[in-house]
């Protein structure tokens, strides 16, 4: 699939997947059947464009876009907030 894509479809079909759900980069790889390595180099690049971030359930990473990764925040936020009661 990589070599049907330049490298700017490759980024926008990434985000288009890391804004419905995190995702670890290695299952973005197989779903879109690209090398972990070009994957990595992309979600990397997102980040640092402020497209992207990182997420952690505390025992594994995953990377999302910024807006999922606000809305899965606060989602955690809400949750925590009604054990102490």
């Amino acid at each position: 699939m990589a070599e049907e894509m330049s490298k700017e479809e490759l980024k926008q079909k990434v985000m288009e997947y890391l804004s419905k759900k995190p995702w670890q980069t290695r299952d973005l790889a197989k779903v879109l059947r690209v090398k972990k390595k070009e994957i990595d180099k992309i979600v990397l690049e997102l980040i640092e464009e402020g497209k992207a971030d990182y997420w952690s359930t505390g025992s594994t990473t995953y990377v999302a876009s910024k807006e999922k990764v606000l809305e899965m925040e606060q989602k955690r936020s809400h949750m925590t907030e009604g054990e102490g009661e």
